[in-house]
């Protein structure tokens, strides 16, 4: 796979973006930690995080005029949170002197500052730090400008003069009472490597004529104080900054413009979906700042802004505890550098590729479509683990064997417009309703309609087997070449999905559609107005028709629709999709739990593999054909889900149903008898479902073992031991023989390989 397009995709993840307070501050402090830790009561804290980023805090702290508060989201739910009035509580109850810092030896560099207001000591503290030798030149006899018209209610003249102490060092020269006029400034340009202009207007306070000097050019830098109608301190400080930055960098012969674009107030990229958050009006103060109580109660309103829809929706990322940026950069190290991991391997196979990321996610970053590439390119270097989508294929296998795979026309037509295609969960599923469904089509439309049995190939996608798909697809396609072309009627949400992805020649229309279109029996029409939520196949996420359809359908019989939160192009996975439910059953069903929790009602679904994984987690279920077709809706809503040997025998019945009573035909029946008969007791048929065993893995060991000798005896119990591998995995059975019955009492498997010498 192309790791860079990889590595760029992940910069449309907007996970570590900043928040909108963050930067909308020009001096972009930790708004966020600074509000978690007054969330906390610690007031120490949040004034280190304040003082981290903010010159001298105390006095900004206290007059700084908010650009945070104005891009809040909060300001549509009640009102921006008040973060000058928190950082005056932190100043008043969380300030202590700082510690005395070791300092920076100075280079042999010497910047000159001209004007000592705002913006002009915030340059020159800053290019301390950085080991200048700063001349300061003001006009008045003190430092400070303008801080000093805030001395009253805001700030007291103690408050000033100390946090302005940390100007009084050596390493600082300040010459007061010294107006720099043109001439002067010609001077000061020949003797120092770097000038700041950090007065107001300079070009009128210095008399200088902007035209003769060049901003930002050569050794020259101006700046200063901001002028706009909210005469903004904090943009003031911000332009100090960054003028002392392109100082710092002209000085050191380095870029002045690179990775400089966030630098001051910016947009953030960071989008919040506010639908389900409450209006919480802002706290009032009882006194001229917040008290510890007001203080912490006003911080528990901050939405601790952070895109997280992607995790928050999908219980994959949730167990995994990562995002998309995150995963990417796994995947990355994956394939580039470990080369196949198992903790990767298993993250990457617990995928559903729904796709449900991707509809969230502000910047449409699908991971799905991520996930899909890793798996193929694993495969292709041979890092996919077999025992992943082991079953999965070989189930795929079966459905495309003689045992269940036809085509056949309708009786007396020689060729077909239309050709069902069921799919392999359906029958599998409810084997009862496809020979109903297919007569229901033969009645309703008078063009001809063919049956095609088999699997569509979406296993083979799911696991990354190009390999296997090409091959499926090569011979789905020649039989429908050979049928005429005719349009297929799917009833299977994936079959639809990749017919559609693979083979878009091939016309198709669901079952849901034509049964709306042509009508349905009304034997099942229920007068009690029952609702019911609808579960849309994660297949269908762009599938309008087939939404609609359902819907109508269920309309039609009498039913009530409640919509989902998550529903149509949004809808949520039950756990099947990717092949997750046989290469991690806990994650699966934690994907259906997650679905199931979402309502109290009784379900709707249109996917096979939805209606079983619900029910198999209790939740009451009914498939649409079960509204159509069934005589018992109670039962059909809550019955027992087929097991993975059950399903085999439902598609065989399913064709042997079909032949006989559609075309008059026998089949052979596919189950071979091999002289004995198991006796399987309840709690290692469980084993079996959880193991993935089939019935026809354990019948083939038993008759290696009794044909070929090869078993271990226990003489203490009596009981044998066997073991035969089938593909890549290995079956173990233990099992007590009675005459022509065998007791089966525990059954497991692994993809070790045990070699005789």
């Amino acid at each position: 796979m192309d790791l860079n397009k990889l590595l760029n995709r992940r910069e449309l993840c907007i996970g570590d973006k900043p928040s909108a307070c963050i930067a909308g501050c020009p001096l972009h402090m930790d708004v966020k930690a600074f509000i978690e830790e007054i969330q906390k009561g610690d007031f120490k804290k949040a004034y280190k995080i304040m003082s981290k980023k903010v010159p001298f805090a105390r006095i900004i702290g206290s007059i700084c005029d908010e650009p945070c508060k104005g891009v809040c989201p909060r300001n549509k739910l009640g009102g921006g949170i008040n973060i000058h009035e928190l950082e005056r509580t932190a100043i008043e109850l969380g300030f202590s002197s700082p510690k005395k810092s070791i300092p920076i030896p100075k280079n042999e560099k010497n910047v000159a500052v001209i004007g000592a207001g705002i913006s002009g000591i915030v340059a020159t503290f800053d290019l301390d730090k950085k080991g200048y030798q700063v001349t300061v030149y003001e006009k008045s006899d003190k430092i400070g400008g303008r801080l000093w018209s805030f001395q009253g209610e805001q700030l007291s003249k103690q408050t000033i003069e100390e946090e302005l102490e940390i100007m009084n060092k050596d390493d600082i020269t300040i010459k007061f009472n010294e107006f720099v006029d043109e001439e002067k400034l010609e001077n000061i340009l020949n003797t120092y490597d770097a000038v700041y202009i950090g007065t107001g207007t300079w070009e009128k306070d210095l008399k200088v004529n902007p035209q003769t000097f060049q901003v930002e050019d050569s050794s020259l830098f101006a700046g200063g104080r901001v002028v706009n109608k909210n005469d903004s301190v904090i943009l003031s400080i911000s332009s100090g900054r960054r003028a002392a930055t392109s100082i710092d960098r002209y000085l050191q012969k380095t870029s002045l413009t690179a990775a400089r674009e966030n630098e001051g107030s910016y947009d953030t990229p960071l989008k919040l979906q506010l639908d389900d958050i409450e209006t919480v009006e802002p706290i009032k103060r009882t006194s001229s700042v917040y008290n510890e109580k007001e203080a912490i109660e006003e911080a528990q309103r901050c939405l601790k802004c952070e895109c997280s829809q992607c995790a928050k929706n999908c219980p994959h990322l949730r167990k995994y505890n990562t995002e998309p940026r995150k995963y990417i950069r796994q995947i990355n190290h994956n394939e580039n550098i470990v080369l196949g991991d198992h903790y990767a391997n298993e993250m990457i196979n617990s995928c559903t590729l729904c796709g449900l990321c991707g509809e969230v996610c502000p910047s449409n970053l699908d991971m799905k479509d991520i996930i899909q590439e890793t798996r193929e390119s694993m495969v292709e270097r041979e890092k996919m683990p077999v025992s992943a989508h082991d079953f999965g294929l070989r189930d795929m296998e079966f459905s495309n064997s003689k045992h269940f795979s036809m085509v056949k026309n309708q009786p007396g037509y020689e060729k077909v417009k239309y050709m069902f295609y069921p799919g392999c969960q359906l029958p599998a599923s409810s084997p009862e309703y496809i020979p109903e469904i297919y007569k229901y089509l033969m009645d309703n439309i008078k063009d001809g309609v063919g049956i095609m049995l088999g699997c569509c190939g979406a296993p083979a996608d799911w696991a990354g087997r190009q390999d296997l798909v090409k091959k499926n697809m090569e011979d789905m396609k020649d039989k429908w070449e050979k049928a005429g072309k005719p349009t297929f009627i799917l009833a299977c949400s994936s079959c639809y999905r990749n017919f559609k992805k693979y083979i878009p020649d091939i016309k198709l229309i669901s079952l849901w559609e034509v049964m709306d279109k042509y009508g349905i029996r009304k034997n099942n029409k229920t007068e009690k107005k029952k609702v019911l939520a609808v579960q849309d196949a994660c297949s269908t996420r762009h599938n309008k028709e087939i939404h609609e359809s359902i819907r109508s359908i269920a309309d039609k019989l009498g039913y009530e629709i409640k919509e989902l939160k998550f529903s149509k192009e949004k809808t949520k996975c039950c756990g099947y999709g990717g092949l997750v439910y046989f290469a991690n059953r806990e994650q699966s069903r934690e994907f259906a739990k997650d679905r199931i929790g979402e309502s109290n009602l009784d379900y709707l679904v249109y996917c096979a593999m939805c209606k079983d994984l619900f029910i198999d987690e209790g939740k009451k279920t009914f498939h649409i054909l079960d509204l159509i077709y069934s005589n018992n809706l109670e039962e059909a809503g809550l019955r027992k889900v087929p097991s993975l040997s059950k399903r085999h025998e439902n598609r065989a019945l399913v064709k042997k149903k079909l032949l006989k009573e559609i075309w008059n035909e026998e089949m052979n029946d596919f189950k071979k008898d091999y002289g004995f008969k198991l006796n399987i007791p309840d709690n290692v048929q469980n084993q079996m479902e959880e193991r993935l065993i089939l019935l026809e893995d354990i019948e083939k060991a038993v008759d290696n073992a009794q044909k070929n000798k090869e078993r271990f005896f226990n003489p203490e119990n009596s009981h044998y031991l066997c073991r035969l591998r089938i593909g890549s995995v290995t079956y173990w059975v233990e099992y007590e023989k009675n005459e022509n019955q065998i007791f089966v009492k525990d059954v497991y498997s692994h993809r070790m390989e045990v070699v005789e010498e």
